[in-house]
């Protein structure tokens, strides 16, 4: 599991099942741990300057990272490119005032 990837995020005990990046650090994702960062995938352009398009998988919002468990992680679906990550990161740093 590296940073960048796009994964299907299926949570215990929910029907919903949703599209996340991981943006946790690769040595974050490489280890033990068993809680990550992440940031869903939207379908529709959430019209803000934090938001970064996917080609082809829709949108992320830097304002909407969150936790997630490892273990819900269900389907390695694709990794973005590293432009995309690039874009993504600024809108990160953006968010956090890093």
């Amino acid at each position: 599991m590296r940073r960048g990837e796009l994964w299907s995020y299926h949570p215990h005990g929910s029907a919903r099942q949703r599209t996340v990046v991981i943006i946790s650090s690769d040595g974050i994702n490489e280890s033990s741990r068993q809680w990550l960062i992440a940031a869903e995938v939207l379908d529709r352009n959430p019209e803000d300057i934090l938001a970064v398009a996917v080609p082809d998988r829709g949108w992320v919002h830097a304002g909407n990272i969150g936790r997630i468990y490892r273990g819900w992680l269900a389907d390695h679906i694709d990794t973005m490119d590293a432009e995309v990550l690039d874009r993504v990161d600024t809108a990160l740093r953006a968010a956090m005032d890093l």
